[in-house]
């Protein structure tokens, strides 16, 4: 899907809830799990933390390279809420000490403001990408804090709609 703008009126602000997080894991043999991430968590955006390069030629020009991105994203507070398959499939790897599988997720960016339901909104398939936990605990309420760590293995598309149901179409022109 090639788009060339956003779906926003003149000068309006693309709201936070417009960038969607989605999480999928295999649980037991074949069955395929999906969660959106964010319930309860109020601000989340993804680091790139780039790996810059920045040198400067004999005549005194600045050059700057990136040699590649590790995005990431932290979900904090990522409440233990009940209705999560997400928090308690976590859990379980957490009370096995299990950590290989901790990078077995496929994460799906969704930015709702590029595209409409009818054509679908354009969205990024990351493969092989890895959720860690990063404590448990809290105060009032049990806190289990996470990151997403992205793989940088992409596939653009689109989805049909925002839900455990999407259905995602990669771009033809990959």
């Amino acid at each position: 899907m090639a788009v060339t703008q956003f779906n926003l009126a003149t000068g309006q602000r693309a709201e936070r809830k417009l960038l969607i997080t989605v999480a999928e894991w295999t649980e037991g043999t074949n069955s395929t799990v999906r969660e959106i991430l964010g319930t309860r968590t109020e601000d989340s955006s993804i680091e790139y933390n780039a790996d810059i390069a920045t040198s400067t030629d004999i005549r005194g020009i600045n050059y700057t390279d990136v040699n590649k991105t590790q995005p990431t994203q932290s979900f904090d507070p990522y409440l233990v809420l009940g209705g999560s398959r997400l928090g308690a499939f976590l859990n379980d790897i957490r009370r096995r000490n299990a950590l290989s599988e901790l990078n077995q997720f496929t994460i799906y960016i969704i930015t709702l403001f590029i595209g409409d339901s009818t054509n679908g909104y354009e969205a990024e398939k990351h493969d092989d990408c890895t959720i860690t936990y990063d404590s448990i605990g809290g105060d009032a309420n049990v806190n289990f804090p996470i990151t997403v760590h992205l793989s940088n293995k992409i596939t653009t598309g689109t989805v049909d709609k925002i839900g455990p149901d999407l259905t995602f179409t990669a771009d033809a022109n990959i």
